[in-house]
């Protein structure tokens, strides 16, 4: 052979390597499921679901506990947009610092606001359910948001791998026998 032969034989090979690891690239992401569309009402549902099962809600309790839990979120939901509009909205420019402390005011108000509607519908929740049930509420509504959190960022498996948080048992010596 010579080497004009050698060196078409050798760029086909690369060629032909190249073209299969391009397919078998093209294969893995077409293989990837499809990301879903975020949905207010199976987010819903889901969490709903979630919190009745880890806090051991009957039917009953849940049909006591959801609409106010939901009236709650939502008034939240709104105050946060707000201080999150007050934040993105800074002063203008030649703003003075009674401009920004004035600013600064509003959103801690709306914050201490927030605070107090809800422990207004804590109060109106321990009224509906139990106050131990209304409890594990809270901790199973803060266990989900954080499930999500880890299923969003890729974090889910990766939680699952590791040790439970905590503080590690002591252990205390053994007392010798005599």
């Amino acid at each position: 052979m010579n080497m004009t032969t050698m060196t078409k034989h050798c760029w086909l090979r690369r060629a032909t390597c190249a073209i299969l690891i391009l397919m078998a690239t093209l294969t893995n992401v077409l293989a990837q499921p499809r990301e879903e569309k975020f949905n207010p009402e199976k987010f819903r549902a889901d969490l709903e679901e979630f919190i009745a099962e880890e806090a051991n809600l009957t039917k009953s309790e849940g049909k006591l506990l959801f609409p106010l839990f939901h009236e709650m979120k939502e008034k939240q939901r709104s105050m946060q947009e707000t201080i999150f509009q007050l934040k993105r909205n800074t002063p203008s420019p030649n703003a003075t610092d009674k401009d920004y402390s004035a600013t600064i005011q509003k959103i801690k108000s709306l914050e201490v606001e927030k605070a107090e509607l809800e422990e207004l519908y804590y109060k109106k929740m321990c009224k509906a359910i139990p106050a131990r049930k209304v409890f594990l509420v809270m901790k199973a509504e803060d266990k989900f948001h954080r499930k999500m959190f880890d299923k969003f960022t890729g974090k889910e498996k990766n939680r699952e791998m590791k040790a439970p948080r905590g503080p590690k048992p002591t252990t205390f010596p053994k007392k010798k026998k005599d």
